[in-house]
């Protein structure tokens, strides 16, 4: 039996420690600091020339190592907010958006900026234009009926027809590769030349000078970018504040050729009315 003195024993010891500590630094940091990840294939002893977690190569070795090589993930503060800068009105946008089941395939388009009415033109503003908020009020009971009196009768009709001529002009915009925003910029024009507001415009916050709801959206549709295709059928609905009355028309338009139950839809459409 081999007999171990206390000097011995220390020496041994020692030895043991200094043949088991790796020799090049940045491994053991690497090893220790990132332990769960290679307990058993990223073994001090099978790593060469490691200057960084991220560099994984055998220099004695023709095995290459990897690591999993994921994509660096953001960090959520440099991930922009979908709701920034817009408040709790934005968010609960995002919100509904995120959960709204659509029913087809038309999806919001980007907006254009709000257009504006000039103050020095002549043009009657509605209550509703600086706030978005209507200030009048209908009759409290739904069978009192307002009289009119002939001049009044004479401005209703005056901005029914305003009202019309704006749209048979939007009509004739309409076709392939036309977006809907550009609808909406010539109705804001010509509702301007004819001395009348546009009354969709801020009404409850609107941001547009009509409405044009395409395919599967039944009605308010808010004018985008988006173009129209062939096959599309679009509602334009114009409605002018033009010396205290709003006139109101909205009609259907088919760009280019629709299916069967396009033509259905809008023939019995037409018939009910």
């Amino acid at each position: 039996m081999m007999m171990m003195t206390k000097g011995t024993g220390t020496l041994l010891l020692l030895l043991l420690l200094l043949l088991h500590t790796p020799s090049n630094p940045s491994v053991h940091a690497f090893t220790s600091s990132n332990n769960n990840h290679c307990k058993q294939s990223c073994h001090p002893t099978n790593l060469r020339n490691i200057h960084t977690p991220n560099a994984f190569l055998t220099a004695s070795s023709s095995t290459q190592l990897h690591m999993m090589n994921k994509k660096k993930s953001k960090s959520k503060s440099s991930k922009p907010s979908k709701s920034t800068n817009k408040g709790f009105a934005g968010a609960l946008r995002d919100i509904q958006m995120q959960r709204f089941e659509y029913t087809g395939t038309i999806r919001p388009g980007k907006q254009s900026p709000k257009r504006t009415v000039p103050t020095n033109a002549g043009i009657t503003f509605p209550d509703y234009s600086a706030d978005g908020i209507p200030k009048a009020t209908p009759p409290l009971l739904p069978w009192l009926i307002d009289v009119k009196s002939e001049e009044e009768i004479v401005k209703m009709r005056a901005a029914g027809r305003a009202a019309r001529e704006v749209l048979d002009v939007a009509g004739k915009m309409v076709q392939v590769g036309v977006t809907t925003d550009e609808i909406d910029a010539k109705v804001h024009a010509e509702t301007l030349k004819r001395g009348a507001y546009p009354s969709p415009l801020n009404y409850h916050g609107f941001p547009k000078s009509c409405c044009t709801s395409v395919n599967e959206i039944i009605c308010h549709g808010i004018p985008d970018d988006r173009k129209l295709e062939e096959g599309d059928i679009i509602n334009i609905d114009i409605t002018v504040y033009l010396d205290g009355y709003h006139g109101d028309c909205s009609e259907m338009f088919v760009v280019g050729e629709c299916d069967e139950d396009a033509k259905e839809l809008l023939q019995v459409t037409y018939d009910c009315w």
